[in-house]
Order: C-alpha cells, then sequence, then structure tokens
C-alpha cells in the first residue's frame, strides 16, 4: 500500500509544488492574484495593467496552463488517496463474508480501473508539461520537446492499456486441459454416481465431467478447453484424475468427489460465480500489464501496476480466509458423502503419490527423446507409486503428509493437519498401509478404463512434443550397456524369490546415476519379467571384458541393491561372490 501511495502521489504532488512555486513567484512580480488577474476581460484589464494585450497573452501561454496543473495536482491527489482508502476500507468491511465480497469486489473493481486509467492519463501529460516547466520556467534551462513528447506517448499507451484491461475483468476464465470429456451417454454409470452423490449432499449436479491424467480433482465454473475440443466446456466442471482413481477406494473416491460437489452448495455459488473470475482476471490483468511494460510506457503505467497491485493484496487476506473456511466446509461435505476416513486417505494419498507425477513426465521425456513411445503412463505411474514409496515407515510417511497443501489450479488449501483436525481425525490412526492400497474406484464405474488411459497418454507425448519438450527421433535409440545393467540388476532383485519394492527403488536411484540412458520404464519391464531374463552368470561372463572400474562401479552397485532391503540373504551373497570370481575383482570390505 505504501509504494502505492508513493508511485501514485509522486506526479502530482511535483506538479503541485512546481505550480505553487511559480504561481508565487509570479505573483510576487506582478504583485497581484494570476486567478483573478486572468479572469479579467481586456477592459478590466487596461484599468490596471498598462500593456494588457502581453497580460492576455502570458495568461493563455503560461499562467492558466499552471493553474491547471495545480488545479489537476490536487484533484489526483485527493483521488489517488481516496481510491487507497476506499479499498482498504472496503476489505476490512468485507472481512470473510463472501456474500460482501461478491457483491462489492465486482463493482469496485471496474470503477477503480477506469478512474486509475484517467490518472494515468491526466498524470502523463502532467508530467509531459512539467518536463517543459521545470527546465524552462523554474530551473531557467534547456528545454527538450522530444521529452516531452515521449511521455504524451507512453501516458497515452498505459491509458489505453490499463482501459482495455476492464474488457478482461468480466472475461470467464478459461483453463486449458490435456483432458477428454466424459458424456454421459458413453459413461452412464460413472455420471449416475457422481450425480447420487450430488443428490446426497444436496449440491448442484456437474455441467461436465472430465478426465485426465494429472494427479487432482477440482470442481470449477470457470471455462475449460480440451486440447481435442474447439469449444470450450462451460457451466460447472468436474475434473477427475484417472490414475488417482485407480489408487483410490470407493469410499475415497467419494469423498474426494463429495469435497469438490461442497464447493457448488447454495453458500458457495455466489462467491464462485461473482467474485472469484474477477479476482482471478484482476491477477491476470496484472501479469499482462507488467509483461507488456516497453520503455516508453513502464513509467506511465507504473503508477498503476502499483495501486492494482495493492487492491489485489487489499482482499488477498481476506481470500487466504476465505479459502480456508471454503475447504473446511467441503471437507465436511466430503466426510457426509462418504466417512471421515474415506476423506483423510484420498487427500493423504492426493499428496503422497501426486508427488511422484512430475518425474513420471520427466522420464517419459526422455523416453520420447529417445524414441521410445510408452503405451500407458497411467499404469506407468502407478507401478512408479508402488516402488517409491516402498517400506517407508508410517511416521515418515505423517510427516510428509500432514504439512502438506493439495495443489489446485484456482484455489489454495490448508495443511492437512489442520483439515484433519477441522473434521476431528486422529492423526494417530493413520496406517501406511491403507494410504498404499490401491482400490481401484474406477471398477463398474468405467468400463474402457484401460483404453482410456492409453488415449490421454498420446495425448499426453502429443502435447509434450508440441511444447517443444522432446523430439522423437526416427528411429529409437538402443544401448546395450543399460540392457546388461536391467538385466544384472533385476536378477540380483528377483534371486531370494521376492520382489521387494526397497531394491527396486534402489536400484532405479543409484541406475540413474551411473547410467546417463537409465530409463525406469524400461528397467520395470526387467523386474516385471523375471523369468524371462537372461541368466546372471551368462551376463557376467559375456562382459567379463569390462574395464576394472567399470567392473566395480556395477558390482557396488549390485551389492548396494542387495542391502536396500537392509538385509543380505544367503542367495543374494552367493550370486555377489559368483560376480566376483567370474570377473576377477577385489573389493575392499
Amino acid at each position: 500500500m505504501i509504494k502505492a501511495a508513493i508511485a501514485f502521489l509522486i506526479i502530482p504532488v511535483i506538479g503541485f509544488f512546481s505550480a505553487s512555486y511559480v504561481i508565487n513567484m509570479l505573483e510576487a512580480d506582478i504583485s497581484y492574484s494570476l486567478v483573478e488577474m486572468c479572469a479579467m476581460n481586456e477592459t478590466q484589464l487596461r484599468r490596471i495593467f498598462a500593456n494588457p494585450s502581453a497580460i492576455q497573452d502570458g495568461c493563455n501561454q503560461i499562467i492558466e496552463p499552471v493553474l491547471l496543473l495545480y488545479k489537476a495536482s490536487i484533484i489526483s491527489i485527493i483521488v489517488s488517496i481516496a481510491i487507497l482508502l476506499v479499498f482498504k476500507l472496503s476489505s476490512s468491511y468485507c472481512g470473510t463474508d463472501r456474500d460482501k465480497n461478491a457483491l462489492i469486489f465486482p463493482k469496485l473493481i471496474p470503477l477503480t480501473v477506469l478512474i486509475i486509467a484517467a490518472q494515468i492519463l491526466v498524470q502523463g501529460i502532467s508530467l509531459a508539461y512539467l518536463s517543459f516547466l521545470i527546465p524552462n520556467e523554474i530551473l531557467g534551462g534547456i528545454y527538450f520537446p522530444v521529452i516531452s513528447f515521449g511521455i504524451g506517448i507512453g501516458a497515452a499507451i498505459g491509458f489505453f492499456q490499463v482501459a482495455s484491461s476492464l474488457i478482461t475483468l468480466f472475461k470467464k476464465p478459461e483453463q486449458i486441459e490435456r483432458a477428454k470429456e466424459i458424456n454421459r451417454e458413453a459413461y452412464p454409470s460413472l455420471w449416475s454416481h457422481v450425480e447420487a452423490i450430488a443428490e446426497k449432499i444436496e449440491a448442484k449436479k456437474p455441467d461436465n465431467i472430465v478426465i485426465g491424467l494429472q494427479p487432482t480433482f477440482y470442481a470449477t465454473t470457470a471455462n475449460v478447453k480440451l486440447i481435442e475440443k474447439e469449444e470450450a466446456l462451460t457451466g460447472e466442471t468436474l475434473f477427475l484424475s484417472l490414475p488417482l482413481m485407480k489408487l483410490f477406494t470407493r469410499e475415497e473416491f467419494d469423498a474426494v468427489v463429495g469435497h469438490e460437489l461442497g464447493h457448488f452448495k447454495a453458500n458457495d455459488t455466489n462467491y464462485t460465480t461473482k467474485f472469484a473470475p474477477v479476482y482471478m482476471n484482476l491477477g491476470q490483468s496484472l501479469i499482462n500489464l507488467s509483461n507488456t511494460s516497453g520503455s516508453i510506457t513502464a513509467l506511465a503505467k507504473l503508477p498503476a501496476i502499483y495501486v492494482l497491485s495493492a487492491m489485489y493484496e487489499a482482499f488477498e487476506t481476506n481470500i487466504a480466509a476465505i479459502s480456508r473456511i471454503r475447504e473446511f466446509e467441503a471437507d465436511k461435505v466430503g466426510c457426509e458423502a462418504s466417512s471421515k476416513e474415506g476423506l483423510v486417505y484420498s487427500l493423504a494419498k492426493v499428496v503422497t503419490y501426486s508427488k511422484l507425477w512430475n518425474q513420471t513426465i520427466l522420464d517419459n521425456v526422455k523416453r520420447l527423446n529417445n524414441g521410445k513411445i510408452t503405451a500407458n503412463l497411467s499404469e506407468v505411474f502407478r507401478e512408479s507409486s508402488t516402488y517409491n514409496i516402498g517400506r517407508k515407515d508410517i511416521d515418515e510417511i505423517i510427516k510428509e503428509v500432514l504439512p502438506s497443501i493439495v495443489q489446485h489450479p484456482t484455489d489454495s488449501h490448508p495443511p492437512l493437519a489442520d483439515r484433519y483436525e477441522n473434521i476431528g481425525f486422529d492423526v494417530n490412526l493413520i496406517t501406511r498401509e491403507k494410504i498404499v492400497h490401491q482400490g481401484n474406484a474406477v471398477e463398474k464405474l468405467i468400463d474402457n478404463a484401460q483404453s482410456l488411459e492409453e488415449e490421454l497418454t498420446m495425448a499426453e507425448h502429443n502435447f509434450e512434443v508440441a511444447v517443444g519438450w522432446a523430439v522423437v527421433p526416427e528411429e529409437e535409440k538402443q544401448s546395450d550397456m543399460a540392457n546388461i545393467v536391467y538385466s544384472m540388476a533385476a536378477a540380483m532383485i528377483g534371486i531370494d524369490g521376492k520382489l521387494d519394492n526397497d531394491e527396486v527403488r534402489v536400484a532405479e536411484e543409484i541406475g540413474s546415476q551411473i547410467l546417463e540412458d537409465f530409463d525406469r520404464i524400461d528397467f520395470r519391464n526387467f523386474v516385471d519379467n523375471l523369468e524371462n531374463i537372461p541368466d546372471f552368470n551368462k551376463v557376467a561372463q559375456i562382459c567379463a571384458e569390462f574395464d576394472e572400474e567399470t567392473k566395480l562401479i556395477i558390482y557396488n552397485y549390485l551389492e548396494a541393491i542387495a542391502h536396500a532391503d537392509e538385509e543380505l540373504a544367503d542367495d543374494e551373497a552367493q550370486l555377489l561372490e559368483s560376480l566376483k570370481k567370474i570377473w576377477s575383482i577385489e573389493v575392499k570390505t
């Protein structure tokens, strides 16, 4: 707010004092009030002054512009202070009352933006005139017209850019999703289930349901533009994550859907449809104004950017508090739709598993760059989740989960610890088994889940190529060394007759360090098909000609895998001894 006040007041304050100085200087020279003198007609001037024509010329060319600057500066100062005070008082008055915010904010913002645009123009003209007045009349220096002209042009451009932002304020927000619309005819079971949840909690039924691979759930009134469709979806849209649905139990799925639809209940509708879009658009307008600031307009728009930022921030505290209240209310609705436990584990799974999605995308980009096309990213994500969570202690999982905030494209959420406390759930009751349990909530709701995953996977591939993240070569790049490492690591993991997730996780972590082209998906194919991998000793004999350093790196890698579960099985120890003999290497213990 202080920055905004300084930015918006500095030009009119300079204008006020500069005009006052010139007025006082001229009045001292002629010993007469300039305001009264310039208001006189020629007859009145003849009675007092010897050269009334010169006085009239002076009034028209110098005095009246200075007097206009003086008045404009005073008005600009008053308006600037008034704008900031109105927003400060309005934000205090509205507080966390959603209806007040929805009533006042959308009306106040466009009016204020229009006033700010006018202020930019007035202050720009004032500054342009000051660039003439100060060097020419006050300092007696040299005047450069190009400076005044540049300031004037910048102010005009700034005025139009700020004024044009009014259009975006009332434009319904739009977000782009790499997702597929799920129509009622093709997916009657899913639609019926979601609508049954809406009826149970007395919430408005969604107008659209879309499904994507991103690990999040949300409901929005923004227009949703799907990459595959030309026209955006309008009304209320419910986004469902197919990979997470396969990890959720039906109870967990019902809870998270109930939570999201809870935002469509009557209590929230006014705020969601009237306040939130304007607030979101104001934020976007600020970004646009900042990004379009060229050298000639940057100075002119700076006050507007600071003032609009102050306006945005004035309500930001309210928004944070309202968001917290809304999430707490929606959580209780989610419990009504299912159960406390269903909500707790749905949120815990979103936080725990969604962290692994970014790695899935990074791995996929790497594979595309090597000419490898993954058929089902959702399946890869779920497998990765199983391996990477491994044998984590429940205390470690809780430590990660409780401070976490569930990411949402149009809102912010309080930490899970606060949300669990709000519904009266004892975190000591959380178990690791239920977090890692994959419930497959899509069963009986989506018949063609696998083909839908594959379709969405291809859309993800196309997106990553289109935005330049990946460039697919004509031929797949193969690595004999990578296949050797995959085969030997998989043999070590499976030699004791059990598939240990910790061993897989360590194999992937270290493998990606020792091999630049280590591919987690290719490696998991070896792990998932242990019966088909080559004999360990035969592979070792083929690699007997490797240099000493390479042999030691691979040996230490396999030894780390064997110790990943904190116990060295007899079969694992024998395999390591066999490798030392075949490769004739000495390992320091």
